[in-house]
């Protein structure tokens, strides 16, 4: 596997919870002129990887392979965990793969959170876990730069999570309601229809 030193050794290590050093938008421009075009294509498809889909580009990297099988297996472990919950069958939303012993633990971190925005932070904090389990032995690797790519992602979402962003939606969706529902009172009134 080609090895990135200058590249790896620019990128800036940043921890999990902090904001990220760039976009993964700029690091994509980065990789278009610092990485072989032959290896971009792994680059493009961490993206997918996170997102829990499967390309064949995957299969090229040993790393991106077992980051894919872990995030399939804790997705699935959590559709399990969910429908056992409501006494559903889980088929319908489990997907080709596996399930390890971390993804199983994992799924049962995330699935045990206390509200939404934790089980959100759970998952991420696990993805990064895995990421970094996986990519240990590949300092200044093309799997290197996979792993920073996918905690680049995990970070931007993570700064998605506004809590003032999202009461002000809530807000905003809760106003809506009150006013269409008191639209149609008035419509009632205005019709002579008792409600």
């Amino acid at each position: 596997m080609k090895r990135y030193w200058y590249f790896a050794s620019t990128l800036p290590s940043f921890p999990f919870g902090a904001p990220p050093p760039f976009s993964a938008q700029e690091f994509d421009a980065l990789c278009e002129r610092l990485v072989d075009k032959s290896d971009r294509e792994l680059i493009q498809a961490a993206g997918a990887a996170v997102r829990g889909e499967y390309t064949g580009t995957i299969e090229k990297s040993p790393f991106l392979k077992a980051f894919f099988e872990w995030e399939r297996g804790t997705r699935n472990a959590l559709a399990m965990l969910r429908a056992r919950e409501f006494k559903w069958d889980p088929e319908p939303w489990i997907r080709p793969g596996s399930t390890n012993t971390d993804a199983l633990q994992a799924a049962q971190a995330i699935h045990s959170a206390s509200d939404p925005l934790q089980a959100e932070l759970t998952f991420e904090r696990e993805r990064w876990i895995a990421v970094e389990r996986l990519s240990a032995l590949s300092a200044f690797e093309l799997d290197y730069i996979l792993a920073y790519k996918i905690k680049l992602l995990i970070a931007t979402r993570c700064i998605s999570f506004q809590r003032d962003r999202g009461a002000e939606g809530f807000r905003i969706f809760y106003q809506d309601i009150v006013d269409a529902a008191a639209d149609v009172a008035s419509s009632a009134l205005d019709t002579g229809v008792a409600t």
